[in-house]
């Protein structure tokens, strides 16, 4: 057993008295180096450098302290390698060249060089007992990490206690502290719904509920639209546009998933991945749907778990108590993340889309603001069951962003191509074309040849996106609006460039 209170303490000078230990089992250099090659290396690999800019903007921290140890008659530090090295720095920065200009930065920020330039120190008694220290310190589990959830909680009782979320930035200006206040508000939000089935709830608001791979999702703005959620980035503050009872629909389905292992970390990863965009296609499929419920109060959606909305899912998957059809992990439901267990699976065919992707397209803030709804819209309208409105808001959306990118640029389309002084599709056709060619951006000029003139075939043509608006004997199928948006996205894409 070690006991460190027969251990003695001393105060010492990080620079005359002090020596890094070459030992060191995390630096990776030759028995011998000088101190220099030691203290470059620590802030190279071992980012001595944050702890610069933590005693500089919050002030040495002294919970723990250094241990050392006489080894030749000289003071070597045997634990707290990284702090010593980053004191040395503040006092001579020049011992890092490679990061010299940054520590001098911090190193001005310290009111008084002098005060951190002697700190106290535990002397080991002896070799095995510094050993014995150091790996229980950095092999066993003496700490116990927080939770993400967790984390969010500390700052959550703090806004309680009356703190504004500036303050709080201030005052730990090394965290990120409005990302744990936005979490602990969002985590709130879904807390809050009174879930038909009890278990969701209680799975919530477990101190190791999964909130990261919430995060995949809420850390997305286009989620956030999608939902009805508005997080104010000033005050953090996290806002509920939609209705309570829609938004309970998509809180019980999305954290019956999580609970389920039908999504994780590891399956939302990159927003662009196949999982992801299915993903949001479901809740996209559930808000479309007509609940008997979507009238509730938002009493009845949060705090009175008496109310009668059926399953989220629409009854597809058993979210009962019990019930759950994916993998939970033993002890506290919480699906194993680092598997990738749930529908982050291989599949033989991939899935038709039922939604237009319009994840890459990106409307300058400067287009008016008609093309930042249609845009919108295109993205909520169900192809499989609206083929023939999705493909005359898309022909729409075509000539109305070929419009506005004409007059960003400061050039009317009219003066090269127009109808008696009107401008239809396909004058604005003819205009990007030519724009393609003398803006050397010519491997969009044949998706346009495509749209023009229907040679290389009729579905995405513009006569066929006229036929479709126009003739009374011509309508869309889902799979002609996905033919066409191959070759209409490409254009947008291009077209919506900032």
């Amino acid at each position: 057993m070690i006991d460190m209170s027969t251990w003695d303490e001393m105060v010492v000078d990080v620079v005359n008295d002090l020596h890094l230990d070459p030992r060191n089992v995390r630096l990776d250099i030759p028995d011998g180096a000088p101190e220099s090659d030691i203290v470059q290396d620590l802030f190279t690999n071992e980012k001595a450098l944050s702890l610069v800019e933590g005693i500089a903007k919050i002030g040495l921290l002294t919970h723990e302290v250094p241990i050392v140890l006489d080894r030749d008659g000289q003071l070597i530090v045997v634990e707290g390698n990284r702090r010593v090295a980053a004191l040395k720095a503040i006092q001579n920065p020049h011992l890092a060249p490679d990061h010299r200009a940054r520590i001098s930065k911090f190193a001005q920020m310290v009111p008084d060089r002098e005060a951190v330039r002697r700190i106290t120190v535990k002397k080991a008694p002896s070799q095995d007992d510094a050993d014995q220290l150091v790996a229980a310190l950095h092999t066993g589990n003496q700490r116990v990490a927080w939770t993400p959830a967790r984390q969010a909680a500390f700052f959550q009782a703090q806004l309680d206690a009356g703190k504004s979320p500036d303050y709080l930035v201030a005052q730990y200006p090394t965290v990120d502290v409005r990302k744990f206040i936005t979490r602990s508000r969002i985590l709130e939000l879904f807390r809050t719904v009174a879930y038909d089935d009890p278990s969701l709830g209680d799975y919530a608001r477990k101190r190791r509920f999964p909130v990261s791979t919430l995060a995949r999702l809420y850390e997305n703005d286009k989620f956030l639209d999608l939902v009805g959620v508005r997080v104010h980035n000033g005050t953090c503050k996290v806002s509920l546009l939609s209705s309570p009872a829609t938004f309970k629909r998509l809180a019980t389905k999305i954290v019956c998933d999580i609970r389920d292992g039908e999504i994780n970390t590891r399956s939302l990863n990159k927003t662009s991945s196949d999982r992801y965009v299915e993903y949001m296609d479901e809740l996209r499929d559930l808000l479309n749907e007509r609940h008997p419920e979507a009238d509730v109060s938002a009493d009845e959606a949060f705090g009175n778990p008496n109310s009668s909305s059926s399953c989220a899912d629409g009854g597809t998957r058993d979210c009962a108590p019990g019930g759950s059809s994916g993998s939970e992990s033993a002890g506290d439901g919480q699906p194993d993340e680092s598997t990738g267990s749930g529908r982050d699976k291989a599949k033989p065919f991939p899935k038709k889309r039922n939604y237009l992707n319009t994840d890459n397209l990106t409307v300058p803030s400067a287009f008016p603001a008609s093309i930042h709804e249609i845009v919108k819209e295109l993205s909520a309208i169900n192809i499989q069951r609206f083929p023939n409105a999705t493909l005359d808001l898309l022909r729409t959306s075509l000539e109305k962003t070929i419009k506005a990118h004409a007059e960003a640029l400061g050039e009317d389309i009219r003066k090269g191509s127009n109808e008696k002084g009107f401008v239809f599709l396909s004058n604005c056709l003819i205009w990007l074309e030519d724009h393609f060619r003398t803006t050397g951006m010519t491997a969009y000029i044949q998706p346009v040849q495509k749209i023009r003139g229907g040679r290389y075939g009729f579905v995405g043509s513009k006569e066929h996106l006229d036929a479709t608006n126009h003739n009374h004997h011509i309508f869309a199928t889902p799979d002609d609006v996905r033919e066409s948006w191959a070759t209409i996205e490409g254009i947008m894409k291009a077209v919506l460039k900032p």
